[in-house]
């Protein structure tokens, strides 16, 4: 585990489980073709780095957490050529337009400023890429089957932050498109959203930010710093 909010040892068993990891499958199915270069915002323990590494020739993630070192260098044992950085989804530190998928796995509720992350992961995407979003949403009664599933009130672990991401979301500069989740579901009902937002209509409020440099794998990962494994 990488934080308070990394459910990682949740994944393996369980309705929980199963529920957790649909949302990678939901993610997974939606990637764009011809992705050569995927970034994860809020990877955690990097559990989705294994099936990403499958659709991309570059994968790179960021979080808030300071274990990416230990990270990427688990991965790198097993073959996972991943780089990684400290940062935050609010402030990308990427050049304009070098990626074909931004995924976003239930990290934006997370975030002081949901909406600032969706622009920038907007910025940071190609022309004919996308931004893939999987948000929990709000109802009574899918927080009271997570407390049973997993013995947590979600709102303890959100604390507002699923009205954040709603507020963000209705921002009519925002190219969203939501689908419910599971599918089959209808969006009154669904516990999650599916959010897809492409580039094609990005805000152009953003200024370039100088591209990402790769350094030694036995280097801490600081500032904003990369290592990647070899």
């Amino acid at each position: 585990m990488t934080g308070p909010v990394d459910f990682v040892t949740r994944y393996y068993s369980g309705g929980a489980g199963w529920m957790l990891r649909q949302r990678l499958r939901w993610v997974r199915d939606w990637l764009p073709s011809g992705r050569d270069a995927v970034l994860e915002i809020g990877y955690g323990s990097g559990i989705f780095f294994q099936e990403l590494a499958r659709h991309a020739r570059m994968l790179v993630g960021i979080d808030v957490h300071s274990r990416g070192a230990a990270v990427i260098r688990s991965y790198g044992s097993n073959g996972i050529s991943v780089m990684a950085a400290q940062a935050t989804g609010e402030a990308l530190p990427f050049a304009d337009g070098i990626f074909d998928a931004v995924v976003i796995i239930s990290a934006l509720e997370f975030m002081p400023d949901p909406s600032a992350c969706l622009y920038e992961s907007l910025r940071v995407t190609r022309t004919g890429g996308c931004v893939l979003a999987v948000i929990p949403r709000m109802h009574v009664w899918t927080d009271a089957v997570w407390r049973v599933l997993s013995g947590v009130d979600p709102e303890v672990d959100f604390q507002g932050g699923r009205q954040r991401v709603a507020h963000a979301l209705a921002d009519p500069m925002l190219p969203v498109t939501r689908y419910p989740r599971p599918r089959g579901l209808p969006r009154a009902i669904a516990p999650y959203d599916l959010i897809v937002l492409h580039p094609e209509l990005r805000p152009d409020r953003h200024v370039t930010r100088e591209p990402f440099r790769r350094v030694g794998t036995d280097e801490h990962i600081d500032g904003g710093r990369f290592v990647h494994a070899e």
